[in-house]
């Protein structure tokens, strides 16, 4: 892209200097090539613009970041016109919200049709039959009078969002070339991606000026006829010099890389030929590393997210720890722990006081840490300006918060070079709550918490980023898949071609517009094109394309390779014989699947009796049999990826607290009619009132599990109904109770701990029971002396080995219940809905109840095998492959 420029320009512009010009380029990159090679070569009266700063100029606006444009939307906010949830919930909403104002603006859609036409849907979506349940406050009809309210209040501030700026920039085009016809526009599309206003801005300057397309093969003017065309370059590809890799693991990726660089480098390869492209920024750091430790240099230009930048860690969890102080009106001691062994913490303010980290480790066993003792040992320290805010109290919480971002921030500043992306973070984070201090003092009636402190701060970090520039001639080239990159290199390696990845599938989170409203009004709001459209633009200037991808489904994605690799495919099968080609990888891969192999080292056995010395539960041990590299990763390593909670455990989580909540108040009473009757009275309000406390509104998918837990919950009730009519007496010992026990293994102490559902005596025998929400397809499980020993180590058998467990537990826990013979079992729906008890009978089919001599002969020895097992140096971490 740097010879055509050039060629451009010394072919084309240089021979015709008579005008006053006016360079424009989409992105930054080529006008500062175009000002600093050329800028001496015409008058002072030469001036050189993104589109963005020439919109700027001709409409006397000036752009605001999204970050300002959401706090100020927020500020012209009215209680009263949003429901409680809707209001206190803006900052997941707004952001959608203004990316969709953004939308309407860029692509110059009539206002008045698109909101009468999404208000309409509306109305219909919730019309009623009942009049009185009709819906009299409508979302979008209020979106609509907020859209013209910020747009005025923008504009006699003088400022805009980017949208609206675009907009208002053209409809003042046609004035500015009027009053300048002797000057020359001369634009150079870097972007085939261009949103409508930047169409209409390229078709007037080809009328009056000259539009240069620097993503054609060669020196060309754009036509009005190649800007209203969709870009349609993969038809004239080759894709000769392209090899598509697939690898099973994430991590194998990253060995690829090093393959491919070390073959080059056999070649003779120039490190500043070769371009790294990493598709999903979370493996940014472990390719530098590899590369650097192959010797050679590395220029970056890429952007950083706010929340991959490890600092991002030091404020979630101040803010966790706040939201939970207010939560229980006291200090967590995970929360303090999570606080005061991060990485930044530790090395700037616990130098000195780290005696207190070490006691709170050993001494404390209470979930709860008083603040007297965090005083005593932290009152002199920088450090209590966090944990003597005062939560109910937003001021004090946004002046303390800046308070300690300035102690942070003069650590950082002794080493500026090392702590870049940490300063640029900060002060970004600081001016963000300025601004929203400034319209916290500004508007008194807003009533903001902790929890909506928190939810602005995660808003904030997902959609902030830096861009980091590090230049080095020689060094091997590292920028982001959508970035602009001036000349041709090469080779270009692009990492995670996987879909999800490039391109994303975020369009479903960034907009609130329904897709068929979109494809009506022609909202441009789809990735696709965008994306595919730079994959054209790096083929058609790479000599050699590896495109890497994981074949195979972990927890970080579905290992499906890119759609764009099917439409490659295709295209390569009608254009050229590069079929075969494009099949086979760079490097053999083997099709059986290797398992990942780790032996446990002494730091691995050392944070194994960190774990049972916290606490080993049912679950950690079933996720060592489902897969112990899974096991490895989130227990010992700490990698707990945010997960999308499913359906099944979201439904039974509820399930669990209503069930706690309508029975708790007779714990230890006899279950009568009576009371049944109050809990079918009372079981609705306590549903509707938990999903309020969640915030959860119900309709859409909350209608569908509002109905299932509403339809367990009642059969639940029904099934004790049944039982207490035919004459049977059921005493409530415990409901949803946390127990735990020392499990003596040799010279190992192991804390066994779990939640036990329900612990009852029916007709005078105890209990034990887990309630489960799946359907069950048996009606008992047997448990015999040839598969006792399997279900200590199959994950199928989960619930099973849980419940045994539990048994161990309340023999430990409770008085007397050595004397007793529990029954343990599983309560679950049918199909037809009814509740189940599955009973598990051990050893004797005639004998349901299990004896504490039975339970130490026959059970215990399994249980503490497989956790010997677990807690075996000599027994490697070895990954389960499925």
């Amino acid at each position: 892209m740097k010879k055509k420029i050039d060629k451009i320009f010394h072919q084309c512009i240089l021979k015709k200097i008579n005008h006053k010009i006016i360079f424009l380029s989409k992105t930054s990159i080529i006008i500062e090539y175009i000002n600093n090679k050329y800028s001496s070569k015409f008058s002072s009266q030469t001036q050189f613009f993104t589109i963005e700063k020439f919109f700027e100029l001709i409409s006397k606006l000036k752009i605001l970041d999204n970050h300002s444009t959401l706090l100020y939307f927020f500020s012209l906010l009215k209680k009263e016109d949003f429901i409680e949830k809707k209001f206190h919930d803006f900052f997941n909403w707004g952001p959608k919200i203004l990316n969709d104002f953004h939308n309407i603006d860029f692509n110059m859609i009539n206002v008045e049709n698109f909101f009468s036409s999404i208000i309409s849907t509306e109305k219909i979506n919730k019309w009623n039959l009942d009049y009185l349940k009709q819906e009299k406050l409508f979302f979008w009809e209020k979106i609509r009078e907020y859209y013209y309210i910020l747009q005025s209040k923008l504009l006699k501030r003088g400022i805009a969002y980017h949208g609206m700026l675009f907009k208002i920039a053209i409809s003042y085009l046609d004035s500015f070339l009027h009053k300048n016809l002797n000057t020359k526009i001369i634009l150079f599309i870097d972007d085939i991606a261009f949103n409508k206003c930047e169409k209409v801005l390229a078709k007037k300057i080809i009328q009056q000026g000259l539009v240069y397309n620097l993503c054609e093969k060669n020196v060309s003017f754009s036509t009005l006829e190649s800007i209203n065309k969709n870009s349609n370059y993969e038809m004239h590809l080759q894709y000769n010099n392209l090899k598509i890799i697939g690898v099973s693991k994430e991590i194998e990726q990253v060995k690829t890389v090093e393959n491919i660089i070390c073959k080059l480098i056999k070649k003779n390869q120039k490190y500043h030929k070769i371009l790294l492209i990493p598709g999903d920024q979370n493996l940014t750091i472990p390719l530098v590393h590899t590369i650097k430790k192959l010797g050679i240099n590395i220029s970056f230009n890429i952007n950083y997210s706010f929340n991959n930048i490890s600092i991002y860690y030091t404020f979630y969890f101040i803010l966790q720890l706040l939201f939970k102080k207010d939560k229980f009106k006291k200090f967590t001691r995970q929360d303090v722990i999570q606080v005061l062994s991060n990485g930044y913490i530790q090395k700037f303010f616990l130098k000195k006081d780290s005696i207190f980290f070490k006691k709170l480790n050993i001494e404390n066993d209470s979930d709860f840490i008083c603040e007297k003792k965090i005083k005593k040992y932290l009152h002199k320290n920088d450090l209590w300006i966090i944990f003597q805010i005062q939560t109910n109290n937003i001021k004090m919480i946004l002046t303390s918060l800046i308070s300690f971002i300035r102690k942070l921030k003069k650590f950082l500043i002794t080493n500026i070079k090392k702590h870049f992306l940490e300063l640029q973070f900060i002060f970004q984070l600081e001016s963000y709550i300025q601004k929203l201090k400034i319209i916290v003092r500004k508007n008194k009636n807003l009533s903001l918490k902790i929890n909506d402190l928190l939810n602005i701060y995660e808003q904030f970090t997902q959609t902030g980023n830096i861009r980091y520039i590090y230049k080095n001639r020689r060094g091997l080239y590292v920028t982001g898949f959508t970035d602009i990159f001036y000349k041709n290199f090469d080779v270009v390696i692009i990492t995670s071609f996987n879909e999800g990845v490039i391109p994303p599938n975020h369009n479903h989170n960034c907009s609130f517009i329904p897709f068929d409203i979109g494809q009506k009004l022609q909202i441009n709001n789809t990735n696709e094109n965008f994306y595919f459209d730079h994959l054209t633009r790096i083929i058609q200037f790479s000599k050699q394309i590896y495109l890497i991808y994981k074949d195979q489904p972990d927890e970080i994605n579905s290992g499906e390779k890119s759609r764009f690799i099917h439409r490659i495919e295709i295209n390569s099968k009608i254009s050229s014989n590069s079929s075969e080609r494009i099949k086979k990888t760079f490097f053999p891969i083997s099709s059986k699947k290797l398992p990942i192999v780790i032996h446990k080292t002494k730091s691995i056995i050392q944070c194994l009796h960190k774990l049972i010395h916290t606490g080993l539960s049912p679950s950690s041990i079933h996720l060592y049999n489902y897969n112990p590299i899974l096991f490895y990763y989130k227990k010992i390593l700490k990698l707990n990826e945010p997960e999308k909670t499913s359906y099944k455990k979201k439904v039974g989580k509820i399930i669990h607290e209503i069930l706690k909540i309508l029975y708790d108040p007779i714990r230890g009473n006899l279950i009568t009619i009576d009371y049944i009757h109050k809990m079918k009275k009372n079981y609705e309000s306590v549903i509707k009132n938990i999903f309020l406390e969640k915030k959860e509104i119900i309709e859409g998918n909350n209608m569908f599990f509002y109905y299932v837990i509403k339809n367990y919950v009642e059969n639940f009730i029904s099934w004790d109904e049944k039982f207490v009519k035919n004459g049977h007496k059921i005493i409530l010992k415990e409901v949803e109770i946390k127990v735990s026990s020392i499990l003596n293994i040799g010279s190992k102490k192991v804390n066994l701990h779990g939640i036990i559902d329900r612990i009852d005596e029916y007709d005078g025998t105890p209990r034990i029971l887990d309630y489960k929400i799946g359907f069950s397809k048996i009606k008992e499980i047997n448990i015999s002396f040839k598969n006792i020993d399997t279900i200590f180590y199959d994950p199928y058998f989960s619930n099973t080995m849980q419940l045994l467990i539990y048994v161990y537990l309340w023999f430990q826990s409770f008085k007397e219940s050595k004397k007793k013979s529990p029954i343990i079992g599983i309560i679950s729906p049918e199909m037809n809905g009814d509740i189940l008890q599955v009973p598990i009978n051990i050893f004797c089919v005639q004998e349901k109840n299990i004896t504490y001599e039975n339970y130490k002969t026959n059970v215990l020895p399994f249980l503490i095998k497989r956790i010997s097992d677990i807690l075996d140096p000599n027994i490697p971490i070895i990954e389960k492959t499925y």
